[in-house]
C-alpha cells in the first residue's frame, strides 16, 4: 500500500509546488506541509539511496517557495520533472 501512496504523494507535490509557483493558488500552509512530507521522506531513506538527497534538497526548496523566499520557475520545472518521473517509475510494475 505505502508503496503506491509514496508515489502519489510526489505526484501532488509537484503540482502543489508548479501551481503555487505560477498562481499562488495553495496557503501557505498547504505548501509547507509538502515541502516537510518531501524533506521527511528524502532524510528518512538518504541514507541508503541517492535520489533521497535529492528529495531532501527538493523539499527544502519548496519549504523556501512556502515563506515567499525563492521563487524560480524554472527550478520548480525542474522538481516537476525529477517528481513526476520518480513518481511514474516507481509505479509502473517491474517484472
Amino acid at each position: 500500500m505505502i508503496l503506491y501512496l509514496l508515489p502519489i504523494l510526489d505526484i501532488v507535490t509537484a503540482a502543489v509546488l508548479m501551481l503555487h509557483v505560477h498562481f499562488n493558488i495553495f496557503p501557505f500552509v498547504v505548501v509547507l506541509v509538502h515541502g516537510i512530507y518531501l524533506s521527511f521522506k528524502g532524510a528518512v531513506f538518504a541514507r541508503s539511496d541517492f535520489a533521497s538527497k535529492i528529495d531532501l534538497l527538493c523539499g527544502i526548496y519548496i519549504m523556501l517557495v512556502a515563506f515567499g523566499l525563492f521563487a524560480n520557475s524554472t527550478i520548480a520545472l525542474i522538481i516537476l520533472i525529477w517528481l513526476m518521473q520518480k513518481a511514474v517509475l516507481a509505479l509502473l510494475p517491474l517484472r
